[in-house]
């Protein structure tokens, strides 16, 4: 390159065609490097923003302690979201909600570029501090599943629900709350075709009044109240005899996420160490994913069917954020696997990283989610949970 900055014939880098910079973004291998080539220059940010649809990218991992990961580099990210000033951080998808300790306001925050948008309509929610699961935004709703305890020292769960008659018209706004059913907890919620949905994990009674298994519900909710009931089959039972030497026990976790058209309930098994002895050397991990697809919604008598298939798509599940994306990106080596699940260690942990990993449907492995040419991050303990943050580039 000559010193005046051109190419040698005569080309400056602003000058860059479209196509080659198209070429350029497609294999950046993550979010912060695309922000990077748009920051170059004024032709560079315009071109950026024509160049679409780009190749999907691995979304970050908002950790414990307030900072962010992004995939595959492993890069760690400091932002202005999580001081000590917030109680609770979610990942709404794309943005983060966050609840302000000295006054229980909320705020909605896009960490790129940094801004913040107040919610006053759920201002309040949040004054006796119940645990808050997972957050839900559209235009028209803000939906929250919450868990708390009563006086006596039982879990309940419920979801708050504020609707609006026109996009972000607080005048307009009502707020309604829809509690779990005895003997059921709601175990997670989505945002389906303009519908809410309650995923619902109820205790089934022998005539003895013996617990004899469980069954998954999915329920739509219509301002607050209940629309439909989709009844699922038992999928699991219960041991009548408990075995503390058991080292094929296992144990589960469900997460409903949208995949395109399709809502499907993704099942996740754990196999749990032997209580004893205690240095058996067995670690909890993840063995092994279901997914299920609830058909027959529209009819009002939906079923779980057995999917074995994410038909062009790749899942991220974790307890405050699930989402689908579209696979893409392998002739580059970067990017999003199809037929693959996503998942994070849901518990508050330093290392998120031993119980993470994407999950190949077609074969049924295991890999790590940073590459072993990566080193592990030390991330510090923190009050929340991992999940996943799909930032806008």
């Amino acid at each position: 390159m000559a010193a005046s900055g051109g190419w040698s014939g005569g080309c400056t880098w602003p000058d860059l065609q479209p196509e080659i910079l198209g070429v350029v973004l497609s294999r950046l291998p993550s979010h912060a490097d695309r922000v990077r080539l748009a920051a170059v220059c004024r032709p560079w940010r315009s071109s950026a923003r024509l160049l679409r649809p780009l190749p999907p990218l691995l979304p970050w991992l908002a950790l414990c302690d307030g900072t962010f990961l992004s995939l595959p580099d492993g890069a760690v990210h400091r932002l202005p979201v999580a001081g000590h000033g917030v109680s609770v951080r979610v990942s709404t998808g794309s943005t983060l909600f966050l609840v302000h300790v000295d006054d229980h306001n909320c705020s909605l925050m896009n960490p790129s570029p940094v801004t913040t948008t107040p919610l006053p309509e759920a201002a309040g929610w949040f004054r006796e501090n119940p645990a808050v699961r997972k957050v839900l935004m559209s235009d028209h709703l803000v939906a929250a599943l919450v868990k708390s305890k009563d006086i006596y020292g039982s879990k309940t769960t419920k979801v708050i629900i504020s609707t609006r008659g026109q996009p972000w018209d607080i005048t307009r706004c009502s707020t309604t709350e829809w509690a779990a059913p005895e003997d059921s907890c709601v175990i997670d919620i989505a945002l389906f075709k303009a519908k809410l949905y309650v995923l619902l994990d109820t205790v089934l009674f022998d005539t003895e009044d013996e617990e004899y298994g469980q069954v998954h519900e999915l329920r739509v909710l219509d301002d607050g109240h209940e629309q439909a009931t989709i009844q699922g089959t038992p999928v699991a039972g219960f041991e009548d005899d408990f075995d503390p030497y058991e080292t094929d026990a296992y144990g589960q976790r469900h997460y409903l996420v949208v995949s395109g058209d399709r809502l499907l309930m993704v099942q996740r098994w754990i196999n749990l160490p032997p209580i004893f002895p205690i240095d058996s050397g067995i670690e909890k991990r993840t063995r092994l994913f279901k997914v299920f697809e609830a058909t027959g919604l529209s009819s009002g008598c939906g079923q779980w069917t057995e999917v074995d298939r994410l038909t062009g798509r790749a899942l991220f599940v974790s307890e405050g954020c699930s989402e689908s994306l579209p696979a893409g990106g392998q002739s580059s080596g970067v990017g999003v696997r199809e037929d693959c699940i996503y998942f994070l260690n849901d518990e508050t942990c330093e290392n998120p990283f031993p119980d993470s990993g994407a999950y190949n449907m077609r074969d049924q492995t295991v890999a790590p989610l940073l590459p072993a040419t990566v080193a592990v991050p030390a991330a510090g303990y923190g009050p929340w949970s991992p999940t996943w943050l799909f930032p806008e580039t």
